[in-house]
């Protein structure tokens, strides 16, 4: 497994609206070939909003962001973005667990 987590640098006060512009991305997700979880995440201190993705291989991730899917869904992200800076971090899964109870 593939994990990619975009570490977004947001103004505390705009985080609220970051939030609303992921809001959706969830359920678009759902539907991308290999995509196997997302996650929006909020730090409760400091300045930092993470997308959490996990992918069921590095090819399905790199298909994703070579798809029509992704050029929509940021074809207008800079004009309202209020991250203030991003940095991609991408991590292969050595050992997990998921617990469903």
């Amino acid at each position: 497994m593939y994990v990619v987590m975009n570490v977004l640098h947001v103004p505390a006060a705009m985080k609220g609206r970051m939030g609303e512009m992921f809001a959706k991305s969830a359920e678009r997700m759902r539907n991308v070939p290999g995509c196997l979880e997302f996650q929006f995440l909020s730090a409760k201190e400091g300045d930092k909003q993470i997308v959490y993705t996990k992918w069921d291989s590095e090819e399905s991730f790199k298909a994703w962001t070579e798809s029509e899917s992704f050029r929509q869904a940021h074809a207008h992200s800079s004009d309202n973005n209020p991250a203030t800076g991003s940095q991609l971090e991408i991590y292969e899964v050595m050992h997990g667990a998921t617990y469903e109870k």
